[in-house]
């Protein structure tokens, strides 16, 4: 897990279709919160999360690290006191794959309402049931997004 001191850093994750999400993570924040879930994970995996998503520098950055062992060690340490529904609020606030996940969402509920409120802005379809099916698209879209696991529950 690496906690960003100095710097930026830009995080890209390819969502479906080849669409790239990307946001910008300054000081203050953090990646690798998939680490975070793993070590609450019970039973517990040994093999190590992969992360979806590429982090590149767009300056100079100055960060500090906390291995798997250690990470691991933390947690394993101080599990009540992170079991705290505060801690877990601001974990899930500050995480980049929960508010990309959350952006997403936002995105799909925010075009449903603009098409139920202001009738069919921009789809055609071929078809006579093209209503209906581009609501099954939509929800199919937002059952299919993955949701973050953080086993914080």
């Amino acid at each position: 897990m690496v906690f960003i001191v100095r710097g930026r850093v830009k995080r890209s994750q390819i969502l479906n279709k080849g669409r790239v999400a990307t946001s910008i993570l300054q000081p203050g924040s953090f990646l690798g919160d998939e680490l975070l879930s793993w070590c609450f994970r019970r039973p517990f995996i040994d093999r190590l999360p992969p992360s979806s998503a590429t982090f590149t520098c767009t300056r100079p950055t100055e960060a500090f690290s906390l291995n798997a062992d250690d990470l691991r060690y933390i947690t394993d340490h101080f599990r009540y006191k992170l079991a705290n529904e505060k801690v877990k609020r601001t974990a899930r606030y500050y995480s980049s794959n929960w508010r990309t996940w959350a952006a997403v969402n936002i995105q799909f509920a925010w075009r449903r309402y603009v098409v139920r409120n202001r009738g069919q802005v921009s789809y055609r379809t071929e078809n006579e049931g093209g209503d209906t099916l581009i609501r099954l698209r939509h929800y199919a879209a937002i059952f299919m997004s993955l949701k973050p696991h953080d086993h914080l529950e």
